[in-house]
């Protein structure tokens, strides 16, 4: 399962996220892709949960303020996961 997290700051290191995201969920993998614009830093997260723990994951991290900015996150519905 692949869950994107938006609104990162531009300077944000993936160990950082991880610290953040461990009191919800263990992440695999992390890949972080640079914006033009601090607030556009992605970051690509493999978790191996299901489909209704990733929609909670993202439901808790969508509007979280943290290091000043707002985050999004979206769970991937092409994630080539095909264990259901």
């Amino acid at each position: 399962m692949m869950i994107f997290l938006a609104g990162l700051p531009a300077e944000v290191a993936a160990e950082e996220i991880k610290q953040l995201l461990s009191r919800y969920v263990e992440v695999e993998a992390l890949e972080l892709l640079p914006g033009e614009q601090p607030e556009q830093t992605i970051a690509t997260l493999k978790v191996s949960i299901s489909n209704a723990e990733a929609h909670w994951v993202t439901r808790r991290l969508t509007g979280l303020y943290w290091r000043g900015h707002t985050l999004s996150a979206y769970v991937s519905l092409f994630s080539g996961n095909n264990d259901a």
